[in-house]
């Protein structure tokens, strides 16, 4: 496995490439066909997708499950860890809507109903209210750790 300088460094080798941030988008709320992917990021060409989400899947962000049927049937769904990466993506789109040119951000949000901004933001704390409860007990356990009297 290759060394990276900082933890930042090696998350960005997992996620950054030609429309990764849009598979893993595509997979935040289901399980899809190759099919459906594509159909959903239409400015990934078909041997890019596939490369993508093959390091994807060796990253641990993605499962591919192939059926033993005819036709084949193949599925992508975000593993555990890519699950961890949803709120981040909430939080990318927030900043979005936020920092990015507001105009160009505001004709954007134009787009989109109010209840599904609010659902949004709604999510988006649910899921920082998780993260934080995870880094709590991480927290916790270090600390008992280095409390406790080492044997001797």
């Amino acid at each position: 496995m290759p060394k990276y300088k900082s933890h930042c460094e090696a998350t960005l080798k997992m996620i950054r490439g030609k429309g990764k941030l849009l598979i893993l988008h595509a997979l935040t709320d289901r399980t899809l066909r190759y099919s459906e992917i594509a159909r959903r990021n239409t400015s990934i060409s078909e041997s890019m997708l596939v490369r993508q989400l093959r390091e994807l899947e060796q990253d641990g962000l993605v499962t591919r499950t192939v059926y033993p049927e005819v036709p084949p049937r193949v599925e992508y769904a975000l593993t555990a860890s890519g699950k961890k990466l949803v709120p981040i993506m909430r939080l990318m789109s927030l900043w979005n809507t936020t920092y990015i040119d507001r105009d160009i951000a505001e004709n954007r949000l134009l787009t989109i109903p109010v209840s599904k901004r609010d659902e949004g933001l709604v999510a988006l704390r649910d899921d920082l209210d998780t993260m934080l409860l995870d880094l709590d007990r991480k927290l916790k356990c270090v600390a008992e750790k280095k409390t406790q009297i080492p044997d001797q």
